[in-house]
């Protein structure tokens, strides 16, 4: 496996250094275009080797502490869309949010796109791509609207809250599978105490005249498995983890089951194909609203999404649709085709939205629907899995508590002979 760098052409003619993973240098610059680049094999600047070195020495520990938080960034455009709203220049405004700034991190920002202004230009969005850790595709194609219709300013404002939206969503799924990891990390580790530590010293209080409860019996030799070989299965699981996460990064089969995998797994796997429907009616919506190109829309989307499943949805989707299809008919080809990683929802709302002409706004009703289905969905998710999480827990603290209380019991009832 090879790190390729090549120079690519994005849906906005803007050129930029993208690093992608590929065997040869034909599957680099295949993977660039099915993510909507344009480069050709003179556009490749050069290739090394793939290894944990190159990740290693990627990783920016400076970024730790200077990256702008993304609210920062969110407040810095509400500015600058109320700003423009009011006459005033990109230019000025950047000046004037600078002086008065106190986070460091952004002031750096601003006075690095205060730089970026004084060398030519011709459209803002070449200010703006210069900083693509902070201003995304969508972002972009918001100003490359928002200067044709010299509606710039409220195509702004309502980016800021159309993906405060998008935040707040993705961190309410984000924190309820952190709460429920952290909840279980601590159930395993007050579990692993008690049997390593705790329940050995049982074997000593009984020594050999007692006769010890079978369900003591069971955890002392549970505890000496785990003092035995606990270090072996650490080591085991830890490989196991980095080993298939490694698998995942490299390997595009494997990547594409496990994506598969989690939008088809039980309970969950609903809940996140409607999550990524929502975040793909979205998009889509946003940029049409804005009066985006559909297939420009389409390959931002390609960019901002994660799900390599729903990555290879959005290029059939468009691969359809230079064929003739309009947005409904590629869609049902796609679920014609067993490819159901968008919920069905999305299907009636193209049909409706292509027939009215109003494919945005219509989006935009589903996309909202869709967040309303998906707390839905993620409640219940989270109700089926706190029954049968906390089902477990209790399970174990009942066996547990009535193997010390049954050994306890036997040890004072045969107390009198062991004097």
């Amino acid at each position: 496996m090879y790190i390729f760098l090549v120079k690519v052409r994005d849906a906005f003619g803007n050129f930029k250094q993208v690093e992608v993973k590929a065997k040869t240098p034909q599957e680099a610059l295949q993977i660039l275009e099915n993510e909507g680049f344009h480069a050709e094999f003179k556009d490749i600047l050069k290739a090394k080797k793939d290894s944990w070195m190159n990740t290693f020495s990627k990783f920016d520990f400076s970024s730790l502490t200077s990256r702008v938080p993304q609210k920062d960034v969110l407040r810095l455009v509400k500015i600058i869309g109320n700003s423009l709203n009011r006459g005033r220049t990109l230019k000025a405004t950047l000046d004037f949010v600078g002086e008065n700034e106190d986070s460091k991190p952004l002031r750096k920002l601003i006075t690095d796109m205060r730089a970026q202004m004084d060398k030519p230009f011709s459209s803002q969005i070449e200010i703006f791509s210069a900083f693509p850790r902070y201003f995304d595709e969508e972002f972009l194609g918001i100003i490359e609207a928002g200067e044709t219709s010299s509606n710039l300013g409220q195509y702004l404002l309502d980016y800021v809250e159309e993906k405060r939206k998008q935040i707040a969503l993705g961190s309410k799924f984000r924190g309820v599978l952190m709460a429920r990891l952290t909840t279980l990390v601590i159930v395993l580790l007050v579990a692993i105490i008690v049997v390593v530590f705790v329940i050995p010293q049982f074997k000593v209080l009984f020594g050999e005249k007692l006769e010890i409860p079978w369900a003591m019996r069971f955890l002392m030799g549970l505890s000496d498995f785990f003092v035995r070989y606990g270090i072996f299965i650490f080591i085991v699981f830890g490989l196991g983890i980095a080993t298939f996460y490694y698998l995942i990064v490299n390997n595009p089969k494997i990547r594409w089951r496990w994506h598969d995998f989690l939008l088809h797994m039980p309970l969950l796997g609903k809940t996140l194909r409607t999550y990524y429907t929502a975040q793909f009616t979205y998009l889509l919506s946003t940029l049409l609203t804005k009066s985006v190109d559909i297939i420009k829309s389409m390959n931002i989307i390609i960019r901002q999404s994660h799900n390599v499943c729903i990555k290879k949805t959005c290029q059939n989707i468009i691969v359809s649709m230079q064929g003739g299809d309009d947005l409904f008919r590629a869609i049902i080809k796609e679920h014609e085709a067993g490819r159901d990683y968008l919920v069905p929802a999305i299907v009636q709302a193209a049909k409706v939205g292509s027939a009215t002409a109003s494919l945005g706004a219509t989006l935009m009703d589903v996309r909202n629907d869709l967040e309303e289905l998906f707390s839905s969905r993620l409640e219940r998710a989270i109700r089926v899995f706190s029954v049968v999480f906390y089902f477990l827990i209790v399970a174990f603290a009942v066996f547990l508590a009535y193997a010390i209380a049954r050994a306890i019991l036997v040890f004072y009832e045969n107390a009198q002979s062991l004097i």
